[in-house]
């Protein structure tokens, strides 16, 4: 993983000090004198322990190295980093077979019969190739103390003198360095209630090692020594690391059979041991967690950090905003009405790149009293400032206004950003968490809320992108879209909302501005339908109006909204392998309402009585869209289009490719709401080289959802040339 530096080192930027390079070379040298200590017992290779204490050592010595590679000229930190990288790597595997020895014989210690035998087989193995690797060790040794970086290092650090400075001098360092190591580690906070995901537990627990060190390197400036922290950071990492021990033997066992036949009643009893175990460890970590969660322990380590307590203001008024797209005049009423109403702060969900004013818009959301996120709007704008080509003119006019500074702010933005206001942890994020293109809106199924509720563990998820206004409540967590300050979608007036904490009581506003004024601009920049969207609220959404149309037919609303959200979420993981456009997206979602309107004359041969409903539905498309909309919902079974298919074959070659990427998404996706109970909350994507891996998770039974999502992607394989495998996690 590469080296991450603080965004904010020190007040004033970065700069040498002879503070914290005094301190800095000190603790360096005790680092590097700790490494070398152990040199002699690496080399006899008696203790496993030397190798293991060498590892941490050199761990550490690279985190000093990397904290205070300043302090040495040129550039040596990094040359010395590259070097004992090297040796911690070197020594790996050498550990990791000690482990395993050890493990593996407290383990057996009360085996008997063919397991035991089985057993010492497994040992011997090991025993055998770690034995094999010691004659590499010593020569790294040899090069350890011989003339090399090593010495070279000695050498500088031989006038490294004690620190007597002001500890307070270095607390905006310690603080800077761990707040991006405590980033990190939330980064990999949603992996720790999901039972399989090993890799995100592997790197959950390198950020805990990171953060670790960066408080080891600062210690000394803090009278306690943070040996509290420190140990509470440890127990987290004993248990990650014991979890990633049953997670490198699990993956190991399979290769063991063909390499040990002899063995095999030895390695049965092992696979059922680590997962059993596995399963406690994990029980384990989550009740870890969700304990420093509830105590607020990472603010409170980055509040004690700074050397004075952080004097929380509570109860706090919050107003939230997104998609201002570069509607400055809107977004002046909306920042003025919200301080008028007692907001001391503005959390921005996104989308600010818009005309008419993209740069005002952007400068006024560059105050200090606003945190912002980026959109999809905001990417896509950083995408056309570096040369891509786009077939959007508003997009292209609002990059071409802005200048450095504007970009430089929108290439900062997060994609998502974890707050902890009064006690209650705050997502802000533009689309639904972890996605870029779902919206979560008044209909979103309530088990994909209650998936992203208990993935994001937040008390109150901010998102933006679908310019609806909308409040809901599930599993303890509120969803918040403030709708749209520039854009809205119901009419001419800015939306947001302001939210109180901790008390999470959140009031929703619509304030007036002069929509004509801006619609006017709009217009002398040669725009026609936009202006009328902005005075009267985007009007034409096709997809609602599907929905509604569709419900004449039949009641099923839910499904159809389950069906649109598993089928977007398909078709935004599988674009890789589709690339098709926004505009077939949108066709995809329509398809998904309208699908089911043959079944009003009962389930036998619906998809085919779809067709001609839809050729005749009252939709605001043109005629080759409408008979696009009609195949897609038409094929949704199990069959898939054929050429000389009614309707179907008046496509052109590039339509009905379209149209049969669309229909295999979406009979995929029908298959997988089978009971029409919106079951499925959760669903990742893998898209490998020969295959897609689909898993699902919700609550409840998803044995026919599993089944059928099984047999309806048949369509799938055929159209995309890639097998589909459905797992459910319960």
């Amino acid at each position: 993983m590469a080296d991450k530096e603080p965004r904010v080192l020190a007040p004033g930027g970065v700069r040498p000090m002879d503070d914290l390079c005094v301190y800095g070379r000190r603790a360096t040298a005790q680092r590097l004198t700790a490494f070398l200590a152990e040199v002699d017992g690496v080399r006899l290779g008696e203790d496993i322990e030397c190798v293991h204490r060498m590892r941490v050592a050199s761990r550490r010595l690279r985190s000093a190295l990397r904290i205070f590679g300043e302090c040495f000229k040129g550039k040596k930190a990094k040359k010395w980093r590259r070097e004992v990288r090297q040796v911690t790597s070197s020594l790996g595997e050498a550990r990791d077979l000690d482990v395993q020895m050890e493990l593996l014989g407290a383990i057996g210690k009360n085996w008997d019969g063919e397991e035991s035998v089985g057993l010492s087989l497994i040992i011997e193995m090991l025993r055998c190739r770690r034995a094999s690797l010691q004659p590499d060790v010593v020569s790294l040794m040899d090069t350890i103390v011989g003339a090399g970086p090593f010495q070279e290092m000695r050498s500088e650090l031989a006038d490294a003198v004690e620190w007597n400075g002001d500890p307070s001098l270095l607390y905006p360092y310690a603080f800077g360095h761990a707040a991006v190591a405590v980033e990190e580690l939330m980064e990999h906070s949603h992996s720790v209630p999901v039972y399989e995901d090993w890799q995100g537990h592997h790197a959950l627990r390198i950020a805990g090692k990171h953060l670790r060190y960066a408080l080891e390197a600062f210690r000394e400036a803090y009278p306690d020594g943070l040996d509290k922290d420190l140990r509470t950071l440890k127990k987290l990492q004993d248990t990650v690391g014991e979890l990633h021990d049953c997670d490198v033997w699990l993956q190991r066992l399979p290769s063991l059979r063909e390499e040990a036949p002899a063995a095999i009643k030895a390695i049965d009893r092992l696979q059922s041991t680590f997962e059993s175990r596995r399963r406690e460890l994990h029980g384990k970590l989550v009740t870890q967690w969700s304990a420093l969660l509830q105590d607020r322990f990472l603010f409170r380590l980055l509040d004690k950090l700074k050397g004075r307590p952080l004097v929380e203001v509570c109860p706090v008024k919050v107003a939230l905003i997104s998609d201002v797209h570069g509607n400055v005049h809107a977004l002046r009423a909306v920042m003025e009405h919200a301080r008028t109403n007692g907001a001391t702060a503005f959390l921005n969900a996104g989308d600010a790149v818009g005309l008419p004013h993209p740069v005002e818009a952007i400068q006024l959301l560059m105050d200090k009293d606003v945190i912002s996120v980026m959109g999809n709007l905001d990417r896509a704008s950083l995408k056309v400032a570096a040369g891509k080509k786009v077939r959007d003119r508003q997009l292209e006019m609002a990059t071409e206004m802005l200048g450095k500074s504007e970009l430089e702010w929108l290439s900062s933005l997060p994609e998502d950003l974890r707050l902890d206001v009064c006690g209650r942890t705050v997502l802000v994020t533009h689309a639904s968490p972890g996605q870029e293109a779902e919206k979560l809106t008044p209909n979103t199924p309530e088990n994909r809320l209650r998936h992203l509720a208990q993935s994001t563990g937040a008390d109150i998820v901010v998102t933006g992108h679908s310019h609806i206004p909308m409040v809901r409540e599930c599993v303890g967590t509120m969803f918040i879209n403030p709708g749209s300050v520039g854009r809205p979608r119901d009419g001419s007036e800015a939306s947001y909302a302001l939210l109180d904490l901790p008390s999470l009581n959140v009031k929703l506003f619509r304030v007036s501005y002069d929509a004509k004024g801006v619609a006017d601009e709009l217009r002398s920049q040669g725009f026609q339908d936009l202006p009328k969207e902005l005075e009267n609220g985007r009007t034409k959404d096709l997809v609602a109006a599907a929905g509604t149309w569709a419900e004449r037919f039949h009641k099923d609303r839910q499904h159809a909204e389950q069906v649109r959200s598993l089928s977007t979420l398909i078709f935004d993981r599988t674009h890789g392998l589709h690339r098709l456009e926004h505009r077939d997206r949108e066709l995809l979602e329509m398809a998904a309402m309208v699908h089911d309107v043959g079944i009003s004359e009962g389930a036998e041969g619906h998809q085919r009585r779809a067709l001609d409903i839809v050729m005749k539905a009252d939709l605001p498309l043109e005629e080759v869209e409408r008979r696009m909309l009609a195949c897609i919902a038409r094929y949704h079974g199990l069959r898939s289009p054929r050429r000389e298919d009614r309707v179907f074959k008046g496509l052109t070659p590039s339509e009905r490719r379209r149209v049969t990427k669309l229909s295999a998404i979406l009979a995929l996706a029908d298959g997988l709401d089978r009971s029409h109970a919106s079951l499925v909350g959760g669903l990742e994507v893998t898209v490998r080289r020969k295959a897609v891996k689909l898993t699902i998770s919700g609550p409840g039974d998803l044995s026919s959802e599993k089944e059928w999502g099984s047999r309806k992607s048949a369509q799938f394989a055929r159209a995309f040339g890639r097998e589909v495998t459905i797992n459910d996690r319960t």
